[in-house]
């Protein structure tokens, strides 16, 4: 499997680091990679959901084997608990736009901010909010990509909810941009699952310029679930199951650039919800559909146990390589005995797989 894959460490926990995940990843004119994540710090929280953490950058100038110096792009503002998921893009302008969540001290409520580079990366203006001070939990969790559509189109999924954000219920929704991103609203309809309900929505076109979508889902139901637009996002079918089975975990969608077919990247586990999040998060794994998502094959795995490995972002190269982000944590008291406690939350790192093309085809 060594042939396939490269697995590079971009950044390890560490003394006041207790975890870094959630990255995203654009290229740039030069030829270099820029990554993006979020990195936690000393607080109360410590790795926790709630703890401190900030936007940081590398970038890498040989396909990602390599990292240079971290620096930090976005800071807390008072009142934030933390800064958090951040999401890259390149504008059919040229320009790249940053995405990225505050959460509020206080109250269940949250900030999606914008912010705008002229200069591949080296400075940052704030170009305003996808929403403001929601009224309740919203975020987009562990899936922090923006789709920038075949029409022009920035298409944000997220997921929205009343109460604590472990035990709310969950529906996915899409803010919709044609504008390059300076104005938004709201989809027409939402998507809801029982339990827990819907969360963390991956969404890839099918076939550039056909306006049909395709949106894969967290859930607490076994399996990961699949629901398709017809009209850039506008409306989206009530969800189906994918028959892959997955505990409750982020999933990543793409498609291979060039063809028509898809890749979905997830938790090839057991569900048992005995388990918290209703089984282990490893392996690390990846199937395909040639069919628009209709059926899957497994393909293998990328990473196995004793690790657990969650928020999955991936970018494609034109050449059909998968830059696959996630963090990793080592867990060998969970894989072996407790069931009921989650994985932990420090010692979490940041990981690249550099996925080969072959790989997909076969």
């Amino acid at each position: 499997m060594s042939e396939w894959f490269r697995h590079v460490l971009v950044a390890g926990a560490g003394p006041g680091n207790p975890r870094n995940d959630t990255a995203s990843i654009v290229s740039l004119r030069d030829g270099r990679l820029l990554l993006v994540w979020h990195k936690y710090g000393d607080s109360p929280g410590g790795g926790s959901d709630f703890g401190l953490c900030r936007i940081y950058a590398k970038t890498s100038g040989d396909g990602g084997m390599t990292w240079g110096e971290e620096r930090m792009l976005v800071d807390v503002w008072p009142g934030d608990h933390n800064v958090q998921a951040p999401g890259l893009s390149r504008l059919p302008s040229g320009d790249l736009l940053l995405h990225c969540l505050r959460g509020h001290y206080g109250a269940s409520s949250s900030s999606m901010c914008l912010f705008r580079s002229s200069d591949e990366g080296e400075t940052w203006q704030e170009s305003g909010f996808i929403w403001e001070r929601s009224a309740g939990q919203w975020m987009q969790g562990g899936a922090n990509h923006m789709n920038l559509l075949s029409n022009g189109r920035l298409l944000l999924p997220f997921h929205f909810g009343n109460g604590h954000q472990g035990s709310q219920h969950n529906t996915v929704c899409c803010f919709l941009s044609d504008d390059e991103g300076r104005s938004w609203r709201r989809a027409s309809s939402t998507i809801d699952l029982p339990m827990r309900g819907a969360m963390e929505a991956s969404v890839a076109e099918l076939k550039p310029g056909s306006g049909k979508l395709l949106m894969s889902l967290r859930t607490q139901l076994g399996a990961v679930f699949l629901s398709r637009s017809d009209n850039w996002g506008e409306t989206w079918t009530l969800p189906q199951t994918s028959g892959v089975p997955a505990p409750e975990s982020c999933t990543c969608l793409r498609r291979i650039p060039g063809t028509d077919a898809l890749a979905l990247f997830y938790n090839a586990s057991e569900y048992d919800p005995g388990r918290h999040h209703y089984g282990l998060r490893t392996p690390l794994s990846a199937a395909l559909s040639r069919d628009g998502g209709a059926t899957w094959r497994k393909i293998g795995d990328i990473g196995a146990g004793p690790y657990e490995y969650m928020n999955l972002n991936c970018m494609m190269t034109e050449a059909g390589d998968a830059l696959l982000t996630y963090s990793k944590v080592a867990d060998p008291q969970l894989l072996a005995n407790d069931a009921k406690q989650p994985f932990q939350r420090h010692g979490l790192d940041l990981y690249l797989t550099v996925i080969k093309r072959e790989w997909f085809d076969g």
